[in-house]
């Protein structure tokens, strides 16, 4: 009889941490947005497919923004959802350059009204000019360009089954008040659903959860920058920063928050952006963890040997990919399992090109192609996709429902094909291959440079350094409440969203990063007494010719979030 082949899908739910923590207000709304269309929903679909079992990260991060919603946390976004009888000029231009955030042809394109209004508002993207659009648009115009931006970014599948939903998606223009309240009532509902609904099926044995490193560092690099080198070498690096306390610490905290949210010790973890190392994996194995997850490409280079693929893109040495392994490096022992990076990138970056149906058999197709080419060899063999669990949907048509609904009907029904959580086929099936050294590098080009490297990411990782410096000096002199709220701060700006915007996106996006950077470190320096180097109040990254400028701080809110032309 034919063997199955075992699949362990992994969706990273992540958000860096958008809060000015002095205003107590975010900066950006993707944490609540994402959470009404995807977080919820992508835990929620699986009551459908109760034989599917399925492994979801949350990250601290993210728990810690959804519960500041719960209790009452603003966005700047939400600013502008005021009356629109209240609304000032500057609010509308925000309304006009930021209501339009969300895929142009898979989902402003399928409503006439929200189609409309973009092409009054002259279709322009972010950061163009929207002056005429003002002197166009009508209340009504703001009205109804309120309530579609917060209507799509609710699932569609919910939209659908919700009767209040549908019937203003059916109503489609023309919306009042009242229509804009109830939406964004609909969607504190789904934020207040979304940790129950994991709890729920984790209960179940249907999802296993599990962690990562709280404020989402780059854990290889807080230990020791010039671990980057290992995989680049001649990288030009700043000043050593190396605070292994810094990652244990935020570890450690990760583990209190799981056990506080679901109850239980989380048994994996999955590391920022995958970036390992040696002493990473050991911190992860110290306090407990048994198991993390890494990307195909470190398993390439802590083999020393290549995973080869046909035209088609089949692994021909598939042994080799797909089972977990027992990394053994000194006293450090953990299982890691390594993600098929071409089938993950195919879910989030190709099979939005094709049709639902055709797309789902195609991933069936390599999922069997496994499982034959693999069918002669001692077994069990674990396929496993890690992947951002929200950022490719709103590039499907009918984002995730028709994709995900028709591909887990069809491993439902199908012998050859089983998914388990990760933890549940490591006890069955403990790895019987050993890893005797792990690379150190992360998901992108199986390196550290997307963090570190060019000449604003490192002044990034200097002013880290000389703030961090500064809590040592100051330990002793200041009470323990004032450090531990410094250390806060500078724990948010050790978090890998800041320096992977800097110098590797557009300036008008990762501008506002940058200056939450800056922010969280000068009220590190605030909070125990000190002076403000003056470099933190001056923009490390600046526009490139023809990209619009900040005129104002970039955190002022939806005022200053307008942008004015370069000299």
């Amino acid at each position: 009889m034919a063997r199955p082949v075992y699949l362990a899908f992994i969706w990273n739910q992540h958000q860096p941490y958008y809060q000015d923590t002095v205003k107590k207000e975010y900066i950006m709304p993707w944490v609540r947005l994402h959470a009404t269309k995807d977080y919820y929903q992508m835990a929620a679909i699986l009551r459908e497919h109760p034989t599917v079992r399925q492994t979801f990260n949350l990250t601290p991060s993210l728990l810690a923004q959804l519960e500041d919603y719960r209790n009452g946390a603003t966005d700047y976004y939400q600013k502008a959802a005021k009356p629109v009888k209240e609304l000032t000029r500057a609010e509308k231009r925000f309304l006009l350059q930021h209501y339009f955030d969300i895929h142009w042809d898979r989902v402003i394109a399928r409503w006439p009204r929200y189609n409309q209004l973009l092409c009054k508002q002259g279709r322009s993207r972010e950061p163009e000019p929207v002056e005429a659009a003002l002197e166009v648009f009508t209340d009504q115009d703001y009205l109804d360009l309120q309530v579609w931006f917060n209507l799509v970014w609710i699932d569609p599948e919910y939209r659908v089954r919700d009767a209040e939903l549908a019937a203003l998606q059916q109503k489609g223009e023309n919306f009042s008040e009242e229509d804009k309240e109830l939406v964004l009532r609909k969607q504190w509902n789904i934020i207040g659903q979304v940790v129950p609904i994991h709890r729920e099926l984790a209960k179940l044995g249907q999802i296993e959860l599990i962690t990562a490193t709280f404020y989402h560092p780059i854990v290889p690099l807080l230990i020791d920058t010039r671990s980057a080198l290992r995989a680049s070498p001649g990288l030009p690096l700043p000043e050593t920063f190396s605070y292994p306390e810094d990652a244990l610490e935020q570890t450690v905290r990760s583990i209190n928050q799981f056990r506080r949210y679901f109850g239980d010790w989380p048994r994996g973890i999955w590391p920022s952006e995958l970036a390992v190392s040696p002493e990473a994996v050991a911190i992860f194995a110290g306090l407990g963890f048994t198991w993390c997850v890494a990307d195909e490409d470190i398993l390439v280079r802590s083999l020393g040997r290549e995973i080869y693929r046909d035209g088609f893109g089949h692994v021909l040495n598939a042994d080799d990919l797909y089972r977990p392994y027992r990394l053994i490096i000194g006293d450090t022992e953990i299982n890691m399992v390594f993600r098929d990076h071409h089938l993950s990138d195919r879910i989030g970056f190709v099979y939005h090109q094709m049709p639902v149906d055709h797309a789902v058999d195609d991933l069936i197709h390599r999922f069997h192609k496994v499982r034959e080419n693999v069918a002669h060899l001692p077994g069990p063999h674990l396929i496993t996709i890690a992947m951002d669990g929200e950022n490719a949907w709103e590039w499907y048509d009918g984002d995730k429902t028709g994709f995900l609904h028709r591909l887990y009907r069809k491993i439902a029904r199908d012998p050859l094909l089983r998914t388990v959580t990760v933890s549940e086929f490591l006890e069955e099936h403990p790895p019987g291959h050993k890893l005797k050294c792990l690379h150190t590098g992360s998901w992108v080009d199986h390196s550290l440079t997307r963090w570190i490297g060019s000449h604003s990411k490192n002044r990034l990782w200097q002013m880290l350094l000389n703030a961090r410096r500064m809590l040592e000096d100051v330990r002793g002199t200041v009470s323990t409440e004032k450090l531990l709220r410094a250390k806060e701060n500078l724990y948010i700006a050790e978090g890998s969203d800041y320096t992977w915007w800097v110098d590797s996106m557009p300036y008008y996006l990762a501008a506002p990063f940058e200056a939450l950077f800056r922010k969280h470190l000068v009220n590190a320096y605030r909070e125990v007494g000190q002076a403000p180097p003056s470099c933190l109040d001056e923009p490390t990254v600046m526009p490139q010719h023809g990209e619009a400028a900040w005129h104002e701080d970039p955190l002022a809110g939806p005022t200053a979030m307008v942008q004015s032309a370069t000299k």
